[in-house]
């Protein structure tokens, strides 16, 4: 079973680099595309068009697509100074309940999302200047919420076999600053 958890949070792992590859390019774009109004407008007095709400959608989408990732590599803070104080069984069952609650609220954000989409693929909201259709965006927010989820389950299968499991525990503590 500890094979499978393994498995299962190095396929995650994957999926959310990839995400983080996403995120990247959207910021090097997000760069690129401010330079290139601000240069414009400084010596030739002129904008980018919509400029604004393409960088306003990529923000969007890089905090969206970058929780994964942070989360895969302990970025995300944890406040485990109470929790080294417990003994060890006890601490663990705390930990996986947290990251299971964890898991919930974001699995309840993604079917959000998910119900999202199809409202703005009903109403055909589109960005003020460019008329890009938005529905677009929330497809990307829901997988990116959706692996977000996934790694946080991992997180949560982890802990909870770290109960029992000495190797799987010391994996796990090896992430508590």
């Amino acid at each position: 079973m500890v094979k499978f958890i393994n498995g299962f949070c190095a396929v995650i792992k994957k999926l959310c680099y990839y995400l983080c590859f996403i995120c990247m390019v959207l910021v090097a774009c997000m760069m690129l595309l401010m330079f290139v109004d601000a240069f414009l407008g400084l010596f030739f007095s002129s904008r980018v068009l919509g400029s604004y709400e393409v960088v306003q959608c990529m923000l969007c989408l890089i905090v969206f697509t970058s929780w994964a990732y942070t989360q895969t590599v302990r970025g995300h803070i944890h406040v485990v100074m109470f929790v080294k104080m417990m003994g060890n069984r006890l601490r663990f069952i705390c930990f996986t309940i947290v990251s299971l609650l964890s898991a919930v609220v974001m699995a309840f954000a993604t079917y959000a999302v998910y119900q999202a989409i199809f409202d703005k693929m009903a109403s055909g909201e589109k960005t003020a200047i460019l008329l890009i259709p938005i529905w677009p965006l929330y497809v990307i927010e829901c997988v990116a919420l959706a692996v977000f989820t996934l790694a946080l389950l991992g997180d949560a299968l982890k802990s909870l076999f770290a109960i029992f499991n000495d190797e799987v525990a010391e994996d796990v503590m090896s992430s508590w600053v």
